[in-house]
């Protein structure tokens, strides 16, 4: 092996190691496992630093004839250190937030085993190498989402997660499958297009479904709150780079295969859970359930940048929400640890309960509202990068379309600014400002270096001056590198569009001050919701049509089914294997009394017949002489007289 087969299997193979090894010695399995993920970060960072533009790769033969790799190239290779870095730091909060915990060990063994699922995940080329590491990626996720199993609603909930996102695995399997056998030798690196036919329609429709479950997409996203019970470190490795972002991956390395017209499918479907997702958020009370609403509406976009052949600005905007929505959820975990210890007989999640926490969590307060600022999209911070790209990818992609409705997507996009600014605008205002509305007074607490060093490094990288010196101009750098030369987006459209969105995100904060900011929303009554709202704040019930209309409706066709199993098909088998066994004893009697009969009676008739014939023929030589004699004697008679 050479020296990147070394370095890869080390990247991929040191997080679960870590974990095994944090799980035989429980009292340091924080700090054994962070040391673990230390190394992954740094060789993956250094893997990273020489990688350039050629294509690692490393076969071997899974089965007689059947051969599947590993590959590597610099999409992957950034995505690597992006795991490994958020992993890390994820580890690293995990020893302050579960600092009490008493199953610590289990914790980090199965976060290192979800670390390296995701690893393998990113490193396979074989599109059955990759579905294996794809399920390990979702068992692992269930582990950890049901970490609190004790409690049922939280086991009940990880297998909702979980049981949706198999529905989906499956179809994709089976595009997997057809993909196989379409004639690919199934390495990613060798895809080419499908000729435009109906296999290939369904082997597109059954690959983006796969894409749809794990990313939660419509209608899929409704398993993604339910991963909210397990520890909120969890759900910021969830969220940020990880599971949900698989499916952008696996769409950005499957885009050749897509047919054109499907692509406005994916498209589409991404705008629609972008804009429900930021509806949903804006009528959360839940800290937790608000970011994991945007994490939906973030991947919509990611979607529909795919779609509409922005694949490099949606690469890039799942790089840059890795960081800030990491940051985000750390700086949620923060204040949940803090109210939970400092007054514990309020929900800790609660926005309505909270508020006025900016001064006694600062370090969270602003690493919190520049994580924020990157979500909204305001120039300097990363997200008004990635953000606008896919905005002005998906106007170009209108201006070339030839039917008029394209134009909704991109006008879509910019109303979603908008929701976005005004629900992270409403949780900054209820969690940080105003005054504290729970039950206690809160003191400062001793704050601890792994609870800030994560959350200050998140918010460093949400900043825009690592990918632009200038924030409304100049080449993307990052992306010229990483994913070389890009088309650039050029037209008198683009500072209009670029302007609107930044306009309809200041509106959208300045709405959510104007809601939330100007009482300091003392009193418990001003976050009465009406019906409407309460209607999307669950979802639109899409979740309860599931559980409560299309379960039982399978359970009572399975019932039907079994009905007619017991009914029809029953009865019907057990006639014809009756018959089968009446018919069998008859042939039994036949065979018995006639041909065996038959067969006894030629038996008997030869017996008698050669016991007629031996009483003339003795068994004395002499008389055989005798009649032989006679006989020639009469022969020669008969000629005499006949001739």
């Amino acid at each position: 092996m050479i020296m990147e087969d070394y370095l890869l299997a080390l990247i991929l193979l040191l997080p679960l190691l870590g974990g095994i090894m944090a799980y035989t010695i429980p009292s340091k399995s924080g700090i054994i496992a962070s040391i673990f993920l230390s190394l992954t970060t740094i060789l993956a960072g250094y893997y990273l630093s020489f990688v350039q533009g050629t294509l690692w790769m490393f076969q071997f033969e899974w089965l007689p004839g059947f051969v599947m790799g590993f590959a590597v190239d610099r999409s992957s290779a950034v995505l690597i250190l992006l795991v490994s870095l958020i992993s890390f730091l994820v580890h690293l909060f995990s020893i302050f937030y579960l600092s009490e915990d008493v199953h610590k060990d289990r914790y980090y063994l199965k976060l290192g085993f979800f670390t390296f699922s995701m690893l393998g995940l990113l490193m396979s080329d074989h599109l059955i190498l990759l579905f294996i590491f794809w399920e390990l990626v979702g068992f692992s996720s269930y582990l950890l989402i049901i970490f609190w199993f004790q409690d049922v609603k939280n086991a009940i909930a990880g297998r909702i997660a979980f049981m949706t996102n198999r529905i989906a695995d499956l179809i994709l399997f089976m595009g997997l499958l057809m993909l196989l056998g379409s004639g690919n030798d199934g390495f990613i690196s060798s895809l080419g297009p499908l000729p435009e036919n109906d296999s290939s329609t369904a082997i597109g429709i059954c690959l983006l479904i796969g894409v749809l479950g794990k990313s939660a997409q419509f209608p899929f996203f409704t398993w993604l709150p339910h991963a909210m019970v397990g520890p909120t470190p969890i759900s910021a490795l969830i969220h940020a780079a990880t599971m949900v972002a698989a499916g952008v991956y696996l769409l950005f390395r499957l885009f050749i295969v897509f047919d054109p017209y499907l692509l406005d499918w994916i498209a589409s479907l991404g705008i629609i859970t972008a804009f429900l997702g930021a509806l949903i958020a804006a009528c959360q009370t839940d800290m937790k359930a608000v970011l994991a609403y945007s994490t939906i509406s973030q991947l919509g976009y990611m979607v529909m940048g795919m779609g509409v052949g922005a694949y490099d600005m949606a690469l890039f905007h799942l790089w840059t929400h890795a960081f800030f929505k990491a940051g985000l959820f750390l700086c949620a975990g923060s204040v949940i640890h803090y109210l939970s210890i400092q007054d514990p007989t309020t929900a800790p999640q609660d926005m309505r309960r909270m508020g006025g926490l900016k001064s006694y969590l600062p370090i969270t307060f602003w690493s919190y509202l520049v994580c924020m600022m990157a979500l909204v999209g305001l120039p300097f911070f990363s997200g008004f990068l990635s953000k606008e790209g896919i905005i002005l990818g998906v106007f170009s992609w209108a201006m070339q379309s030839e039917n008029g409705l394209a134009f909704a997507l991109p006008i879509t996009a910019l109303g979603i600014s908008f929701l976005t600014a005004y629900y992270m605008g409403k949780q900054l205002l209820l969690v940080f400002f105003g005054s504290y509305r729970g039950e206690k007074s809160l003191k400062m607490l001793q704050k601890s270096w792994t609870e800030i060093l994560p959350i200050s490094v998140l918010a460093i990288l949400s900043l825009g001056v690592f990918y632009r010196i200038h924030p409304l101009g100049g080449d993307l750098n990052f992306l010229e590198y990483w994913l070389g030369t890009q088309p650039k987006v050029e037209g008198s459209w683009v500072t209009p569009m670029i302007g609107s969105s930044i306009l309809l995100v200041l509106l959208g904060l300045g709405f959510s001050y104007w809601t939330y900011g100007r009482q300091g929303m003392r009193k418990m009554k001003s976050f009465n919701s009406s019906r409407l709202s309460i209607f999307v704040q669950n979802g639109f019930y899409l979740d309860k049509f599931y559980m409560g209309i299309l379960v039982p409706s399978f359970d009572w066709l399975a019932f039907k089914t079994s009905k007619v199993d017991t009914v029809l098909i029953n009865p019907f088998f057990n006639k014809i294997s009756v018959s089968i066994v009446v018919l069998s004893k008859v042939t039994d009697l036949f065979d018995r009394l006639i041909v065996d009969g038959l067969i006894s009676l030629i038996k008997s008739v030869v017996q008698i017949l050669g016991s007629m014939f031996t009483k003339f023929h003795p068994a004395r030589v002499q008389i055989h002489f005798v009649s032989a004699i006679i006989g020639l004697v009469i022969i020669l008679v008969w000629l005499k007289f006949a001739l």
